[in-house]
């Protein structure tokens, strides 16, 4: 079977919840590629497998699976690979409590996502470590971080990630006992849920407010 087919294969399962055949499928590739020295396309599927395994909560495998890849793209300066693969360690960590773990891994994130000029994935990074930093309850920490975050995004249409920048921003203000500030930020948070259609911030910014108003 082509390769392109292979991995086409193998998303659609993971998509359709054949997690099995859709590990099957990524190993094949992995083999197939590794015999034409597509390294990069390696750390794809890797990635992916990781994906898969995170998805049945197995993560020593999924962890596995991501420092394959992370292997795999810094044998070809593919920083963009590199870093969403620290990323979903980093996720994973988060997972397990591990939060000082996380912190870690977001900001290795954020280095090669900077390298990569991706920006989608420091933006997610920054917000990573702020909410690490919560459930440390090292909230001038997190603010810190999230601060970042909004100064970064200043050129983003990247609503989605922005929401949950000003949700995460607002609970730290809150446990700051910076309420009115608190209050503008889950307002600017329901803003631009609400443009992304990011329905969860919009509702859980809406419960804070009027938290913070009784």
């Amino acid at each position: 079977m082509d390769e392109n087919i292979l991995m086409n294969e193998a998303n659609k399962h993971l998509a359709e919840g054949k997690y099995e055949k859709a590990i099957e499928l990524y190993e094949k590739f992995i083999e197939d590629s590794l015999k034409n020295q597509k390294i990069k396309d390696v750390g794809m599927a890797y990635h992916n497998m990781g994906i898969v395994y995170d998805t049945q909560q197995k993560h020593d495998l999924a962890i596995d699976c991501f420092k394959k890849a992370l292997e795999n793209h810094k044998m070809v300066n593919n920083y963009r690979g590199v870093s969403w693969a620290y990323f979903s360690i980093g996720l994973i960590f988060g997972k397990l409590n591990n939060y000082e773990s996380m912190i870690g891994y977001n900001k290795k994130a954020i280095d090669f996502g900077t390298k990569a000029q991706d920006n989608e994935i420091v933006l997610k990074s920054y917000n990573g470590i702020g909410h690490a930093y919560i459930q440390l309850k090292q909230y001038s920490e997190s603010l810190q971080y999230l601060n970042k975050a909004l100064e970064f995004s200043i050129d983003s249409e990247d609503s989605y990630c922005i929401s949950e920048t000003y949700y995460l921003r607002g609970i730290s203000l809150e446990n700051l006992n910076l309420r009115i500030e608190a209050t503008e930020s889950f307002s600017l948070a329901i803003d631009h849920a609400a443009k992304s259609g990011n329905e969860s911030i919009v509702a859980l910014a809406f419960s804070k407010i009027s938290e913070l108003q009784s």
